[in-house]
């Protein structure tokens, strides 16, 4: 039977360009270039994974201008529509480096242990008793000059904290706990999101997590 993987993630999950220049339609990587995709690849037959990534996703916080983004009221819809899976893979907070909403790194873990506490809570029945895996964010890259400006400038120093308060919230809820900055880092394009390369790399650390975390 085949081990399931969801990933709960945001745009760098759904595969975002970072050429990507705001006017045109957006484009995204496809399916075998995204760090999902070459996760399923590396990991073969035997597991499915399963990619939920939305452009704009926070971990708590609702935005005023793009709606529906909240990743607390979507989680639990998201599990029970995908279950049974054998882990979780909860990846988002880059979002809520936005400058409007000026929130600290700690407050950013804080909300993404929001959504690890009703992933915990949301066990039994048909959802099964799934796995945990709290992915940090990699910091951002050079923002001035980019299209996310006027969005994310001034966070970049902040983007740096936020995955070691990620990994307090883990260990204080006893879930595993990667850094992705640890093997990516975010385009020098638009200092947001993750180019071709820096997928492949991701995708393959993280099929050695879930190897490690679920066999």
């Amino acid at each position: 039977m085949k081990k399931t993987v969801l990933i709960f993630g945001d745009s760098n999950t759904w595969g975002w360009k970072p050429s990507n220049d705001m006017v045109k339609p957006l484009e995204r990587w496809e399916d075998e270039v995204r760090w999902a995709g070459v996760m399923q690849a590396e990991l073969g037959d035997d597991y499915k994974v399963i990619a939920d990534g939305l452009n704009g996703r926070t971990t708590v916080w609702n935005d005023p201008i793009e709606e529906y983004r909240c990743g607390k009221d979507q989680i639990i819809p998201t599990m029970d529509a995908q279950a049974p899976f054998d882990m979780i893979i909860i990846f988002v907070g880059t979002n809520d480096l936005k400058v409007r909403y000026t929130v600290t790194p700690q407050d950013i873990a804080n909300g993404a242990g929001i959504l690890v506490d009703k992933a915990l809570h949301q066990v039994g029945d048909y959802v099964g008793d799934p796995k945990v895996l709290l992915v940090g964010p990699p910091p951002l890259g050079p923002i001035a000059d980019g299209v996310f400006n006027l969005m994310f400038g001034g966070s970049e120093e902040k983007s740096k904290d936020v995955a070691k308060y990620y990994k307090i919230v883990a260990d204080t809820y006893g879930v595993h706990f990667f850094d992705a900055g640890t093997v990516v880092k975010s385009s020098d394009e638009d200092g947001l999101h993750l180019q071709a390369d820096q997928h492949k790399l991701l995708g393959l650390a993280m099929a050695k997590e879930v190897k490690k975390i679920i066999g």
